[in-house]
């Protein structure tokens, strides 16, 4: 069976760690909550969806002051096995992978071609050049997962090597593609 693996950024952690939580009036919360609940019971506890993060959310739960909301909040955490990867987002926790030059100019294009780009750089480049990630998985549809970076990858034939997906877009991904190979 085929390891779909899927770079998940903080907002989506955020959601997972808060998964339980309902949020009526809230449309986009509700959706993603109902597809990652998807997500998590049909590929993650099945082993079929391997979730990479980046060292620094477990840093930033570890660093919560309540010690029982620390203790509850690192047991959800660890229940879905991330993998720590990182490439640009200090502090380096080791084993560290280093930026090659085509990386360094891949961003500064991006930057240069989409507005407002800066502030997501980072955990995109930690997505897109772990050659294992397929798919980049975030809530954040006012940064990440906006038209002009899809479109981006799209005319550049990275959404070929990096799909972004909002965990809607990606359970319909996942229930498209051929997952017995």
């Amino acid at each position: 069976m085929r390891t779909v693996n899927v770079f998940v950024d903080t907002s989506t952690v955020n959601r997972i760690l808060r998964i339980e939580e309902e949020q009526p009036n809230n449309q986009k919360w509700e959706e993603d909550r109902e597809y990652l609940s998807k997500i998590i019971e049909n590929y993650v506890r099945k082993g079929i969806v391997q979730l990479f993060v980046n060292p620094s959310v477990k840093q930033e739960i570890e660093a919560t002051p309540d010690s029982q909301k620390r203790e509850q909040l690192l047991a959800l955490f660890n229940q879905y096995h991330y993998t720590p990867y990182n490439k640009w987002i200090f502090p380096i926790v080791f084993p560290v992978h280093f930026v090659t030059k085509e990386e360094k100019k891949e961003l500064e294009e991006l930057c240069k071609e989409i507005k407002g780009f800066e502030q997501d750089e980072k955990i995109f480049l930690d997505a897109v050049s772990n050659s294992e990630v397929e798919v980049l998985l975030t809530t954040d549809r006012e940064h990440l997962a906006r038209k002009e970076i899809c479109d981006y990858l799209k005319g550049k034939g990275l959404d070929k090597k990096m799909l972004v997906c909002t965990p809607k877009k990606f359970y319909e991904h996942l229930q498209s593609i051929d997952l017995a190979s």
